[in-house]
């Protein structure tokens, strides 16, 4: 299981990270996430995705409504 938590309010996120680093490490694992990061790397990870294909709306609208 994956679970996301965006905690604005920096004194709870190191209440919530003592409170999960306080389990084994086997049982849990925990990575921290710099939001502009975050967002940097989701938005990354797109780049290029399309390269070499030939997609315009009508492709897409032709796929998307086959009878």
């Amino acid at each position: 299981m994956h679970i996301s938590l965006n905690i604005k309010n920096e004194s709870i996120s190191q209440k919530v990270l003592e409170f999960l680093s306080s389990f084994k490490k086997e049982d849990i694992q925990i990575e921290t996430i710099d939001d502009n990061s975050a967002q940097k790397e989701s938005l990354a990870s797109f780049a290029g995705m399309w390269k070499d294909r030939d997609i315009n709306i009508r492709t897409l609208r032709e796929a998307a409504w086959k009878k």
